[in-house]
């Protein structure tokens, strides 16, 4: 993949994402609000916008074997550390025989290996290098149709970054055998560029190469309509008024029955959606530059 040299002209780097966006439009003392998923979702709850339910909290070691019990209960749930990032620390589990679950990817886990996963993340081995975490359990999403027919395996998501509450560029994640059902471009997925005003999928890409079908399913990438597209614009737009920082991530899944969620907020959301879509946020953000 390349960009044209009006495209490279227009991308941010992390240098300028840092010091020219973040810290001047973010002030440090919100970051917990977005850093912490557990309250994130109490922010998101005071303006009726919903996010997966939750199962339980585990916040210390003793309540870890406490939980087992009770997750067995349940036939698939997601793990994740309410201060993680990037991914880290996410396990999407489906029961499938006593004492034994598996991932997307088709890895056994084992009550003992779940029983020590849960204590990495109150260990804060998943949460920006912070010692203490707590381990969310949620109930887990169903992806609409228009997803499973892409890859039947793990959950889709869709980032949409806005600055003072307008969104300015948005992403589908597709994920892949290899992100292990993750929608995590580091480790795997597809990214592929949203429309903002049409919703519909563009050129995708996975680890900086353009490609049409998907790796493992071989099903065509563009021109597919993300459903819901109007209302998730808008409750991008909510969600980034209920929240005191300028420059904000915003991910998204769609479940098949209730429709639009919200996994999480960023407060330092990723370049690479530029790359995705093959512009910069430069002329979005810094429009004085571009207007000499």
């Amino acid at each position: 993949m390349r960009f044209s040299k009006n495209g490279l002209k227009n991308i941010v780097g992390l240098n300028r994402r840092n010091l020219e966006i973040i810290s001047v439009h973010n002030k440090r003392k919100h970051f917990p609000i977005v850093d912490n998923k557990l309250k994130t979702k109490e922010y998101l709850k005071r303006g009726q916008i919903p996010c997966p339910e939750t199962i339980c909290v585990i916040r210390n070691f003793f309540e870890i074997e406490r939980s087992m019990t009770s997750l067995l209960s349940y036939e698939t749930f997601v793990v994740k550390p309410s201060r993680g990032s990037a991914g880290g620390g996410i396990l999407l589990l489906e029961q499938t025989e006593n004492d034994y679950w598996q991932t997307p990817s088709g890895t056994k886990v084992s009550r003992d290996d779940l029983k020590k996963h849960l204590s990495d993340i109150l260990f804060g081995v998943y949460s920006f290098g912070l010692s203490g975490d707590s381990a969310i359990i949620e109930k887990r999403v169903y992806p609409h149709k228009v997803f499973t027919e892409i890859y039947p395996e793990g959950v889709a998501d869709l980032r949409i970054i806005t600055f003072h509450n307008k969104p300015l560029m948005a992403m589908l994640r597709i994920p892949t055998e290899q992100s292990d059902g993750k929608a995590n471009l580091h480790q795997g997925a597809i990214g592929i560029p949203v429309d903002l005003q049409s919703g519909i999928t563009g050129n995708a890409m996975i680890k900086g190469k353009l490609m049409e079908f998907h790796p493992d399913s071989h099903v065509l990438l563009k021109g597919r309509t993300i459903p819901f597209w109007e209302q998730i614009i808008q409750w991008s737009i909510k969600s980034s008024e209920l929240i005191p920082l300028g420059y904000i991530g915003i991910d998204f899944v769609i479940d098949k029955t209730l429709g639009p969620l919200i996994l999480e907020l960023n407060a330092r959301p990723g370049l690479q959606i530029q790359v995705i879509n093959q512009r910069g946020l430069s002329p979005l953000v810094f429009p004085e530059d571009w207007n000499d």
